[in-house]
């Protein structure tokens, strides 16, 4: 048989020895017994643990809980089970801790058991950040997406400006948000959303300015403590527009700013760094966009513009013609082309070199834009050649445009003083009742008043019917 007294020792090692704290507490819960597990927990002195109701050892916050959730169900089922509690340490500190208890005895004894969970709280908010982390970049993924489909499908620079707006309005939930593309003199234009300060930041340079421009990098007005020192009128203005934060992220091109994108918010907002890399990465992506659009403009207008005069090249000119001449015939329309040549140009060229034959060609692109009118069509036909399509030229109309490109022309060229440069033109004129024509034959009837021109003495125009 065992020795009694051995059993008690034992028993009593396990007791203390218990990887869990345990005690027990009477039927008015104050503690009659604890073990040493429990002690070494919260540091404390046995003699200041037994006789105290297990209540007070717990935080304050976790006291209310006991009270109102563990008590009652103890009481009513006889056991409560994994119970989330905060202890109070003797150090002042909180232990998050598990509770389990029982009754027994006839409900005079309850027998509780304390887990240390530290490791699980720690646990659980590693889960809950990584779980956070996953959320935020499945959002951010699908943010990015939904802006990769929509500036895919933006065939002008306004529908890729409205869908940013949009995307990140939506994304940041934010009240309102703009988009301000730099326009060909270095400023910011509002070309997209709302800029609920628009009028209000009279010459600050720094909202949606040279701040985020020059420093290619976001900028967040109404929650940094010296915002107001650095930004006064922005600070200013978002008080009498009754907003408390701005937030401005460059749009990037190639390593260089082309614009900025705000967004506007009625209480403090701070942006976390995921989402200021999200709104960043949105406005990379429209940036693309803007990019890949203004590339095709530039090889379209390439495509139909002489390079060296920026006017229409032949092959506009024609497709102009052409247009003009499908007019159907009940539209009476007068449709005149004029031929220029220029007079004493291959002097120039030759005595003072192509870089100032050049620069007079395009002055002469200059003179004839100014000299024609605003739904005339002028373009370079090659070399010194120039054409001249005007429609709707009834009577002496376009006769009297020829006289003004007379007189622009023969004005003295600051390019090649002393040279004298005149044009000869010619000028074929149809009219809806002539019997139809073709492109061809309307050019060249006009390259041969041109060459009847010339011939005539150089610096006139000849004017033939088609």
């Amino acid at each position: 048989m065992s020795d009694p007294e051995s059993s008690e020792d034992y028993f009593e090692s396990l007791f203390h020895g218990a990887p869990f704290g345990y005690l027990v507490t009477d039927g008015s819960d104050v503690v009659v017994r604890v073990n040493a597990t429990l002690l070494a927990l919260g540091g404390f002195d046995e003699h200041n643990v037994v006789g105290r109701p297990l209540r007070d050892l717990l935080a304050p916050g976790s006291q209310l809980l006991y009270e109102t959730r563990h008590l009652p169900v103890l009481r009513l089922q006889g056991y409560s089970n994994e119970v989330f509690l905060q202890l109070a340490t003797a150090t002042g500190s909180t232990l998050p801790v598990l509770v389990n208890a029982a009754v027994v005895a006839d409900g005079n004894e309850v027998r509780v058991g304390i887990l240390d969970a530290s490791n699980r709280v720690s646990y659980e908010r590693q889960l809950l950040a990584t779980q956070r982390t996953a959320e935020d970049l499945a959002a951010r993924v699908t943010v990015l997406q939904n802006a990769s489909a929509a500036f895919a499908a933006s065939v002008t620079e306004t529908q890729i400006a409205d869908s940013l707006a949009s995307i990140l309005e939506d994304a940041l939930v934010a009240p309102a948000t703009c988009v301000a593309l730099l326009n060909e003199r270095g400023e910011l234009d509002v070309v997209a959303g709302t800029d609920l300060l628009d009028g209000l930041v009279l010459g600050d340079v720094h909202l949606l300015g040279s701040t985020v421009l020059e420093s290619e990098k976001p900028v967040i007005v109404g929650t940094g403590p010296n915002d107001e020192a650095i930004y006064p009128w922005v600070v200013a203005a978002l008080r009498e527009a009754r907003l408390h934060t701005v937030a401005v992220f460059p749009i990037m091109s190639d390593s260089r700013p082309i614009g900025a994108t705000a967004a506007f918010f009625g209480r403090a907002r701070e942006l976390s760094e995921s989402e200021c890399e999200m709104v960043l990465s949105v406005a990379r992506q429209a940036s693309q966009g803007l990019t890949r659009l203004r590339a095709q403009l530039q090889l379209a207008y390439a495509a139909r513009h002489d390079q060296l005069t920026g006017l229409a090249n032949r092959a506009s000119l024609r497709a102009s013609i052409a247009d003009l001449l499908a007019v159907p015939a009940h539209e009476a329309r007068t449709l005149a082309v004029m031929f220029l040549d220029l007079d004493g140009f291959k002097t120039v060229n030759d005595r003072l070199g192509h870089n100032v034959g050049d620069a007079v060609l395009r002055e002469v692109a200059s003179r004839l834009n100014s000299s024609v009118r605003y739904v005339d069509v002028v373009g370079r036909y090659g070399g010194d050649e120039y054409v001249v399509v005007s429609a709707d030229t009834a009577g002496d109309d376009a006769a009297q445009i020829a006289d003004r490109i007379h007189t622009a022309i023969g004005r003295q060229f600051d390019q090649a003083p002393g040279f004298e440069i005149t044009a000869s033109i010619g000028l074929a004129s149809h009219g809806s009742s002539a019997p139809p024509t073709t492109v061809d034959d309307l050019i060249a009837a006009a390259d041969a008043a041109m060459y009847e021109s010339k011939r005539l003495g150089r610096g006139r125009t000849t004017h033939v019917r088609v």
